[in-house]
């Protein structure tokens, strides 16, 4: 208000404006106490979220660590049974192979048996 609207104003009314005025400041006062005491709750809250966030991160990292080693390790495993695979693979050549040239020294000694009369049909000699 102005200068002048004050001077026309009684005693009274300015100090019922005044007291209007303090009981406002006061009811702003509570508010903006309430209002601090909830930013700090949410602020505590905050800071509680924010470390068991940064406790899970370091875990999930962790977690992604242990992921990587473990593909890692299939991956060589993997490889190893490859291997194995193409050892058994050559292994059972080497015996189909063996076993052929066995059946070949067999018929050839049959043969020869028979040429000296001494294999007879049905019968086996062995060793």
């Amino acid at each position: 208000m102005a200068d002048k609207g004050l001077r026309r104003m009684k005693r009274r009314e300015i100090l019922e404006m005044l007291l209007i005025q303090c009981q406002e400041t006061e009811r702003l006062q509570k508010e903006l106490e309430e209002l601090t005491e909830r930013h700090e709750d949410m602020s505590e809250s905050y800071e509680r979220l924010k470390k068991k966030l940064d406790l899970k991160d370091e875990r999930l990292n962790q977690k992604d660590a242990k992921l990587a080693e473990l593909r890692r390790e299939i991956s060589e495993l993997k490889a190893d049974r490859s291997v194995e695979i193409a050892e058994v693979e050559s292994l059972t050549e080497a015996t189909l192979k063996l076993n052929g040239a066995f059946e070949e020294a067999r018929r050839a000694a049959e043969q020869h048996l028979m040429k000296m009369g001494l294999f007879q049909e049905g019968k086996k000699y062995g060793c």
